[in-house]
């Protein structure tokens, strides 16, 4: 006959189970909501992509947070204020997801509009574009508070929108819409230093950028040409220009899942998806695409399982799940979202 602190230890596993904890059945995500000072927290169901908003959620954040970010260990949050020229650093509650904001906030340069890091976890980059620089900082695996890295903040060139950082970690490529340009480069120990040779001119109006994880090709969509640019990169960090490829109408996100990249077309409310030669970066577009999506489509996020594409909505004010066909790439829509209550800006998923 179990004892009362057996009975105890089963009722905590079935709580620990039921709230994900322990269990490989949910995963959590994490939205920017700029508009209400925010940050959204969800369960998602790893088979059906259900969502369910996790207790206390919304969070408590800086003044219009724009990116939002998870630490690879899943023990952090950081999320960059662009109006308040900081970041946050929330724990996670490793029970139930939750967030606990971690004072003091720390200083970026003006406009901290998006949020990369290396895949060990190791420093965490801040694209500041009004001031027109990158802020690096070093995390602390422990505790992960920032400290930033030597000559931090570096200067790139005035109103950078996006940035990307190769799966090596040696290079970071930044698109700079009023140059239409990319320009790459090298880090070492978080110290950032410039590519010889580039920018790279691509289309008009370019607002997203990737790298795709071989680490092989740069793509950025062009929102004014509605075109999406396909560049390789050299072993030095260095780019050249293959071509573009017509996409929807105002391409405004990109992603890569193995060999299909994903595009997501602002203004005619749908996703472009293509498939990428291995050896040449080519892309050519997969039958039935683009594929309907939520109104005005403003980011994707790809789930950790690779089953689902996740889509926030400008104005239908939701993010989405559509589902991937792993063989072919195309999307089908679900029944599964979850209300924002504001527009959402960036989202992140615990891997």
């Amino acid at each position: 006959m179990p004892t009362k602190r057996t009975g105890l230890v089963f009722l905590a596993m079935g709580l620990a189970t039921l709230l994900g904890c322990g269990s490989a059945s949910t995963h959590t995500a994490y939205v920017a909501l700029p508009n209400s000072n925010a940050v959204g927290a969800y369960r998602i169901n790893n088979s059906s992509a259900e969502f369910t908003t996790i207790v206390g959620s919304p969070y408590p954040a800086g003044n219009s947070p724009a990116s939002v970010l998870v630490h690879p260990s899943s023990k952090f949050v950081y999320v960059g204020n662009q109006n308040e020229n900081d970041i946050s650093l929330f724990a996670i509650d490793s029970a139930i997801g939750s967030l606990r904001e971690v004072l003091p906030r720390t200083a970026t340069g003006l406009t901290p509009a998006s949020l990369l890091m290396d895949s060990g976890g190791n420093f965490l980059f801040v694209l500041n574009r009004v001031s027109g620089s990158i802020s690096v900082y070093s995390i602390n695996s422990g505790s992960g508070a920032l400290t930033a890295a030597a000559g931090s903040p570096f200067a790139t060139f005035p109103n950078p929108v996006a940035f990307a950082i190769s799966p090596s970690a040696k290079f970071l490529y930044v698109l700079n819409a009023n140059l239409a340009s990319v320009f790459a480069y090298t880090i070492a120990s978080g110290v950032l230093q410039p590519v010889p040779g580039l920018p790279v001119q691509v289309g008009n109006g370019p607002l997203a950028i990737t790298v795709d994880p071989s680490g092989d090709f740069v793509y950025v969509a062009n929102s004014t040409d509605n075109t999406v640019s396909v560049l390789s990169i050299s072993n030095t960090g260095s780019l050249t220009l293959l071509g573009s490829f017509a996409t929807g109408t105002t391409p405004i996100s990109v992603a890569v899942l193995g060999q299909f990249l994903y595009v997501s077309n602002l203004g005619s409310n749908n996703i472009s998806v293509f498939s990428v030669a291995p050896s040449t970066g080519v892309l050519t577009e997969i039958t039935s695409s683009p594929f309907t999506a939520p109104s005005a489509p403003l980011f994707e996020v790809i789930d950790p399982n690779n089953l689902f594409l996740y889509v926030g909505s400008q104005t239908a004010k939701t993010i989405s799940a559509l589902s991937i066909n792993a063989s072919t790439g195309a999307l089908t829509a679900t029944a599964q979202s979850a209300s924002t209550g504001v527009s959402p800006s960036s989202m992140s998923v615990v891997k």
